[in-house]
């Protein structure tokens, strides 16, 4: 039974099981009220875009599991001094779903993942709003549990490629830094593993970079533009000394999806209770699947 659900199911529950954790042990400094309105928002965003375009899932509730995930994200990324704040991205985000679309017939879909994009407007635009990545500490059963899930949740829905390259590239980099920069073992080797097993790297690693709506269809491409997004990342970081690389080199990059798609066309991941299976363009069939809203 479960080797056929919608993966996004497995999503929903470790994302939740994430936001119980970081509530009740992390001292998220996140309200309840937050939470609700952040959940309210984002349901009724989604069900007036759903029924104004009358899309065939507004009578299900599959058509509205990716604004749960969405708004799950948004509770555990961002912080607020203030209850208007989750709402408001929440509402921006799902409505970016249906008014930021790009690509060829295919493989048309939105362009930026809906969490990362309320995080990079938390963190550039939004008064009263940040982000507060060492909310998770760097504890080892934490980061554990993170890989755990994220692991079932790409492998199910085809994108563990992109969580292992990704950490492999992003691991390699800061690793390449600390030997660059003359660190013995010790304390190199804990300098390491606090930047690179800590749940923030994690969560972007396995449920935001992975988003399989927002990331290149055909695979050989979909590396290339991870390992952009990694290499970008470590650029903003450590080089500009800015914080948010990832967050912000996920955003910059997600543009330039739409185009790689149209240079190196694949059909479009499409949800469902069975994981996809990937092919090219040209052992498809000859009728591409009418794209819609995810």
């Amino acid at each position: 039974m479960f080797a056929k659900l919608d993966a996004r199911w497995f999503q929903i529950l470790f994302l939740a099981s994430f936001l119980t954790i970081g509530a009740l042990a992390r001292d998220f400094a996140l309200s309840w009220q937050q939470v609700a309105l952040c959940f309210a928002s984002g349901i009724l965003t989604q069900t007036c875009w759903q029924h104004a375009l009358r899309l065939p899932g507004r009578y299900n509730f599959g058509g509205y599991l990716s604004a749960l995930i969405s708004c799950f994200g948004i509770s555990i990324l961002v912080r607020a001094d203030n209850l208007w704040v989750h709402p408001l991205l929440a509402c921006i985000a799902m409505s970016s779903k249906y008014l930021l679309r790009a690509g060829p017939a295919a493989c048309k879909s939105h362009i930026l993942n809906p969490a990362n994009l309320a995080a990079f407007l938390a963190l550039s635009v939004v008064e009263g709003a940040w982000l507060s990545p060492g909310q998770w500490g760097s504890s080892s059963l934490l980061a554990l549990w993170f890989i755990a899930l994220g692991g079932i949740v790409t492998q199910r829905i085809a994108r563990l490629d992109v969580s292992i390259t990704f950490l492999l590239v992003w691991g390699g980099v800061l690793a390449a830094r600390l030997l660059w920069l003359g660190y013995a073992w010790d304390p190199g080797a804990a300098i390491w593993v606090k930047q690179f097993c800590n749940g923030a790297t994690l969560l972007f690693a396995f449920f935001m970079i992975s988003d399989p709506m927002t990331t290149p269809q055909r695979r050989s491409v979909r590396m290339l533009w991870v390992a952009a997004v990694a290499l970008a990342a470590y650029y903003w970081q450590f080089m500009l000394f800015k914080q948010h690389g990832l967050i912000v080199a996920l955003f910059a990059l997600s543009w330039l999806v739409p185009l790689l798609n149209w240079l190196w066309p694949q059909t479009r991941f499409e949800w469902r209770e069975t994981p996809p299976q990937t092919s090219p363009l040209s052992a498809a069939p000859a009728t591409m699947p009418q794209t819609r809203p995810a």
